[in-house]
């Protein structure tokens, strides 16, 4: 009785003493396509099921929770608990380090999982005792896979330096003298130049690197089935894989697209077919709930198999084309087998069900559906006016934004004005700089006209003639914008000018620096503080003290949201403009969305308002099902 017998981690189908010859590339992916992967599905397919899931658990209980209490632990010994500005992470080689222990950890999970699925493929027997060796068998073999993974990402890292130091250099004699936004806005000539001329440098770097991850493909597979050392595995794979990367690269990364699009369609098969059906029910809450928690228990465990398939392909790809080029599975000791592998395996899996189905019934329950979320005016209502003018202002307040951001920066003569970019070339056509120009000659540029005639003769105010003209209309919420060396002039300015209309009540500062809102809050302890990110690592809020975190909604996911939650901060999602993308953004549970268009997001929170809650628990499912969608097309990367 096989299913019941013993174990061992052995395939007599692919003993050698020799390697075979390669064949040659139509009969490998002859081979491969037709015989190998399709043998080996129907093989070991329970078992791997079984060590899928196994894993799982074992990654949701263990790996994961450990990986990012790693990378925050490291994150806040450097000081970078988030990223503000996009290159917030790169100024320091201890951030460069973190950097690398984030890949080499994710990759390090990836191949542990990747590796237990080759030592189930080359086993026999009962798909538990199989499963539980393997997770056994990976944990033996965890030290050679850590130095494995680390030894790649540090590869790749050293061979991305040049590439990456000539794009820095061609940034400095091409762009360096503009302003970000104003590139990212107006896309001069110059930026097509640095386009043309670091596009090749990329290409060919992106193809090293391609080189170099499939001439190294085969080095778990040769670590974990040869039992070679990590640096003897690397060579191994570099032997059978040469001069066949290109055939290999089409093998891999037809499988990838393959696989990468199962989840999509999935997704969308229930969002269109399933998750209809959901307005049959009653229109009760708790029956409404208990509906939602077991659709999302039930999606997940699709979407659960959706991914296991992508993922045992995967391995079984490589195995198949290991042992085709040449790999062999050397005789060693058999790995141990726990006591009741069934009993073990099963414990594992049944945890890892109440653990989904307890986290879907506590999502469901959890939701405040009469969530109050706040509407910000992005640099006033900068869809319909010049931003940052008082025409800006006046619009966002006819339209109920409850908020107004606007940005600071100091004069030549250190008089805090209302305007964005370091320079004003994007906005007037004059490339002087906003802290080498006098406030008088600020005052004379016309910042309304190349917006819309409409609006010719519009001033650049200066902070006081703002929070006069916003008065105690709206909250105001002042970005500072320091220049090299101005960050505490500019902070003490700006305080000054709050303090002498007594505006305290009514205003944020907020920043992109998380070191001048460490200083704002020892400045002004009393002060509303905001951070605005670019990505922020879930635990990590704990070192910056701010009472709101602005975040790019790029980043923005149910982490995020639940860390605000936990961590007891309003959460803030930047720049949103559709009007479909603010209601989905809402059903996720933000406190306040900042928008150029502030009278759409005043007319899609008025809408909801008047739903009921089993409309506003069907909304925020299919806007849970539409999150995807909503990473999908680039938006705003500056603030």
């Amino acid at each position: 009785m096989q299913e019941r017998g013993s174990s061992s981690i052995h395939d007599t189908s692919h003993d050698r003493t020799t390697p075979q010859a390669a064949p040659d590339d139509r009969a490998l992916l002859r081979g491969i396509l037709v015989h190998d992967m399709r043998r080996d599905v129907r093989r070991h397919l329970r078992p791997m099921l079984a060590w899928y899931l196994l894993f799982t658990a074992f990654a949701t209980v263990a790996a994961a929770p450990l990986t990012t209490w790693s990378l925050a632990a490291s994150l806040h010994w450097i000081e970078r608990p988030l990223a503000g500005d996009v290159d917030g992470l790169l100024d320091s080689a201890l951030a460069l380090a973190w950097l690398m222990l984030a890949a080499a950890l994710t990759w390090f999970v990836v191949m542990l999982q990747q590796a237990g699925m080759l030592l189930v493929s080359a086993s026999h027997g009962c798909r538990y005792r199989t499963a539980a060796m393997a997770l056994l068998g990976v944990l033996r073999r965890a030290g050679p896979l850590a130095v494995l993974a680390g030894t790649q990402v540090l590869v790749h890292a050293l061979l991305a330096v040049p590439w990456l130091a000539l794009g820095s250099v061609l940034y400095e004699m091409l762009l360096s003298t503009y302003d970000p936004y104003y590139v990212v806005t107006a896309r001069p000539p110059a930026m097509w130049a640095f386009i043309g001329a670091f596009l090749p440098v990329l290409i060919a770097g992106l193809l090293l690197h391609a080189t170099l991850y499939f001439r190294w493909l085969l080095a778990t597979p040769a670590l974990v089935l040869e039992g070679l050392t990590p640096a003897a595995a690397l060579a191994r794979s570099r032997t059978l894989t040469r001069g066949r990367h290109l055939r290999i690269a089409v093998l891999v990364v037809g499988l990838a697209l393959t696989v990468a699009v199962m989840p999509v369609i999935v997704t969308d098969l229930y969002s269109r077919a399933a998750t209809p059906l959901l307005d049959g029910l009653p229109p009760h809450r708790w029956l409404m709930s208990a509906g939602m928690a077991g659709y999302l228990t039930f999606y997940a465990a699709t979407a659960l198999g959706v991914l296991f398939l992508g993922t045992t392909l995967n391995a079984l790809l490589v195995r198949a084309l290991f042992l085709r080029l040449g790999g062999t599975r050397a005789s060693c000791t058999a790995d141990p087998v726990p006591a009741h592998p069934g009993r073990f395996v099963w414990a594992a899996e049944g945890l890892f069900l109440v653990v989904a189905l307890s986290q879907a019934t506590l999502a469901v329950n959890s939701m405040n559906l009469r969530r109050e979320v706040t509407i910000t005016a992005h640099r006033g209502a900068s869809a319909v006016a010049p931003e940052n003018t008082l025409a800006a202002f006046k619009a966002a307040i006819d339209a109920g934004a409850d908020a107004i951001e606007l940005d600071v920066r100091l004069s030549a003569d250190g008089v805090p004005v209302v305007f964005h970019d370091s320079d004003f070339l994007r906005l007037a056509g004059d490339p002087r700089r906003v802290v080498e120009t006098p406030t008088a000659v600020i005052r004379e540029l016309d910042v309304g006209r190349p917006f819309d005639p409409a609006f010719a003769g519009e001033r650049v105010p200066t902070l006081r003639e703002a929070l006069t003209f916003i008065d105690r209309r709206a909250t105001t919420i002042i970005e500072l914008k320091p220049d090299a060396h101005n960050a505490d002039a500019l902070l003490t300015a700006t305080l000054r000018e709050i303090r002498r209309g007594r505006y305290q009540d009514r205003v944020m500062l907020a920043s992109l620096s998380p070191e001048l809102i460490r200083v704002a809050r020892d400045a002004a302890p009393q002060a509303p503080l905001v951070l605005f990110a670019n990505a922020a690592l879930p635990g990590t809020a704990r070192r910056t003290e701010f009472d709101m975190l602005g975040l790019n909604h790029l980043a923005l996911d149910s982490a995020a949201v639940a860390d605000a939650r936990r961590r007891d901060y309003r959460l803030q999602v930047w720049t949103v403009n559709d009007p479909a993308r603010m209601a989905r953004y809402m059903d996720l549970g933000v406190d306040d969305i900042s928008t150029d268009n502030p009278a759409a997001a005043v007319r899609v929170r008025a809408q909801r308002e008047a739903l009921t809650d089993a409309e506003l628990l069907l909304a925020r499912l299919r806007s849970w099902f539409g999150r995807q969608q909503l990473m999908a097309t680039p938006h705003q990367l500056t603030n």
